[in-house]
């Protein structure tokens, strides 16, 4: 019984283990349709109920007598939970922030805040009294990054980024005000926004109002996500467009700044266009918006310098030890959030700002903010950097 009991735990483990990684993949694809929520919540149902009803049929059954199927998929768990889940925790516990990330100033911005004020009156509002939940936890990170392929004339170049917006009636807009209120205490060069803007079609008026309280004296630009894909998409567009955002969909922006120029691409592929190589202008520096970071390795062979994205919101729950468990992506867990690096490319995955389901432990919401140099921020450096830029057409 007692040696029933702790193989059955340990596969059940294992179990759970393929469970999450096959509902991370089938979430990392381009689905476009409501439905996929229901099925995932059925499948994770059959799976558990399947599990039990094993347990009380065989349970009490010696291990030598179970049926070969039933013994055979027990030891793959078995193995799984045994050998795959700890090698992947172990690797993922050597990972190290990319060379070159050489500062994080951060700070939270909402503390000492009526957080009550923040809660709406929508669906999923409850989940934001939870206990111990950080999904009003706003973090505002300040990041320096050494690029040495940076020109001399883009040296400290500083981009605002916020991703995964989610407006919707589980929060209050006092609480999205007071996240553009943090950002705009943060100003920057350039403001890029990457996707999920709205999950309520009757927050897409709060689109302008909100969007245009940031300015970005280079240029502000923004994509949509896969959640904005099941809402009406020219009416986001044209809510963005005027906040004073240009709209990228599997294009390109060039800006020229003191003579170097600067190509600014944006897609949310694979909901929306990609964008394809030979539409990659020429440019002395070359950053990639994309709502997922799936892209990674393909922004990589096009030769990105540098990729922002949203999309797995950190994991919205991560684990002692474990870390995340679900997460959209093709990928699973691989760029869950942070720095990561695939030669050319730098690649920054945040966490977003809210959720359509605004639960969150280990993972607060952030607003992200970069400085690019060209040397470490302690060594001297010409003095005439960072002055004022003003942006020309290309």
């Amino acid at each position: 019984m007692v040696a029933n009991l702790l193989i059955y735990l340990i596969a059940a483990i294992g179990e759970a283990v393929c469970v999450a990684f096959a509902i991370n993949v089938v979430h990392g694809r381009a689905w476009k349709v409501r439905w996929h929520e229901k099925a995932t919540m059925a499948f994770m149902a059959v799976c558990g109920l399947g599990s039990l009803e094993l347990a009380r049929r065989y349970l009490l059954t010696p291990f030598g007598d179970w049926p070969v199927l039933l013994k055979s998929l027990a030891t793959f768990c078995s193995f799984v939970a045994l050998v795959v889940l700890p090698a992947v925790t172990f690797a993922r516990s050597r990972r190290r922030t990319p060379e070159g990330v050489v500062r994080d100033d951060h700070r939270s911005v909402l503390d000492g805040k009526n957080r009550e004020a923040f809660i709406g009156q929508g669906t999923f509002s409850w989940m934001l009294r939870l206990p111990g939940n950080e999904s009003l936890d706003l973090t505002v990170h300040e990041w320096s990054l050494r690029i040495p392929q940076l020109p001399p004339e883009l040296d400290e170049l500083s981009i605002l980024h916020l991703t995964d917006l989610h407006f919707s009636h589980a929060y209050d807009r006092r609480y999205f005000e007071a996240v553009f209120d943090a950002a705009a205490s943060a100003p920057a060069d350039l403001v890029f926004i990457t996707g999920d803007l709205v999950d309520e079609p009757e927050c897409i008026d709060w689109i302008t109002p909100l969007l245009a309280r940031l300015s970005g004296p280079l240029g502000r630009f923004a994509i949509l996500g896969n959640h904005d894909h099941f809402h009406d998409l020219e009416r986001i567009a044209r809510a963005t467009t005027a906040a004073g955002y240009t709209v990228l969909d599997g294009d390109v922006a060039t800006i020229d700044v003191h003579g170097r120029r600067l190509a600014i691409g944006g897609t949310c592929a694979p909901w929306g266009p990609a964008i394809a190589a030979g539409s990659i202008p020429e440019a002395d520096f070359s950053m990639l918006l994309s709502h997922t970071p799936d892209l990674a390795y393909k922004a990589a062979a096009q030769g990105w310098d540098f990729m922002l994205c949203g999309h797995n919101h950190g994991g919205q729950i991560r684990l002692p030890v474990i870390g995340p468990v679900l997460m959209p992506s093709r990928y699973s867990r691989r760029f869950d959030r942070g720095f990561f690096r695939i030669d050319p490319t730098l690649m920054y995955v945040s966490q977003g700002v809210g959720a359509k389901h605004p639960i969150r432990y280990g993972c607060p919401p952030e607003i992200s903010r970069f400085t690019l140099v060209r040397h470490d921020v302690a060594a001297p450096r010409d003095q005439s950097a960072g002055a004022a830029r003003q942006p020309v057409e290309a």
